[in-house]
């Protein structure tokens, strides 16, 4: 018990020393994390809203509802892939288990998260938005999506010790997935076989799930979301698996 208090004391402290240096670099701090999905907003409002006239306060929900959840996952694992070399020099000093780097990533981004989605159900109801029934499925949602960021980010964190260059993979990666769920279009608009085929992405289901609770006052799909529970279960328990898989190599990779 004395070991894991350890731990988890650790955890803490990296976690809160991951938000003050995220504030303290830049003279707008906290802000920049409300700041940085309206500026993606903007840009995506200006494009879609002004130039293809999708425009709109409706609209402006739409993208929130895609890009607020997108921004938790993306930044999380894009930092997460650097973050077992970027602590090389606390992996020579002391020992623990790796998986507590990810995870102190993934908690800080969480917790800027919330700030975030609050203030947007907040934006929301300013703008006459009523709360539902259907915002019981919330905690579902992003109960989902947490297993989600967390999987994705350990995968990333496991492998590209191995082979650096990887991170650029994941980089690509993830900016291919954010075209790719929906985060600026409505999926259900495509014709078939496309249509089918993306909705067997996570992110896509999810962000769905967010505008049908805030837009449309109705349920999520529950069949849609357990399905994604089982591919989520495999993938947490892939990158978890990768993790410890190759804990024995990163003390040769660090130096």
């Amino acid at each position: 018990m004395l070991v894991l208090r350890q731990y988890f004391e650790l955890l803490r402290y990296r976690a809160l020393a991951e938000l003050k240096r995220d504030s303290s670099g830049m003279y707008l701090g906290m802000i920049w994390w409300v700041l940085e999905p309206i500026l993606y907003m903007l840009v995506f409002y200006i494009i879609f809203g002004v130039g293809l006239k999708k425009g709109g306060v409706d609209f402006v929900f739409y993208l929130l509802c895609g890009l607020v959840p997108w921004k938790w996952l993306d930044s999380t694992v894009r930092t997460s892939s650097g973050v077992i070399l970027g602590s090389a020099g606390l992996m020579r000093q002391v020992y623990f288990p790796k998986w507590l780097l990810p995870s102190y990533v993934v908690i800080a981004n969480t917790y800027k998260f919330f700030i975030v989605f609050l203030l947007m159900i907040m934006f929301f109801l300013s703008f006459g938005l009523k709360p539902s029934s259907a915002w019981f499925a919330l905690p579902i949602l992003i109960g989902l999506q947490f297993l989600l960021v967390v999987s994705l980010s350990f995968s990333a964190a496991a492998i590209v010790p191995l082979i650096p260059d990887l991170r650029f993979a994941v980089n690509y990666g993830m900016t291919m997935l954010f075209f790719l769920s929906g985060v600026f279009f409505n999926v259900t608009d495509l014709g078939e076989p496309v249509k089918s085929w993306l909705q067997w992405i996570p992110t896509v289901l999810l962000i769905d799930g967010y505008r049908a609770v805030f837009l449309y006052d109705t349920w999520p799909d529950y069949y849609g979301l357990s399905k994604i529970l089982l591919t989520l279960l495999v993938l947490f328990a892939c990158g978890f698996g990768l993790l410890m898989c190759f804990v024995r190599y990163y003390s040769w990779v660090v130096g």
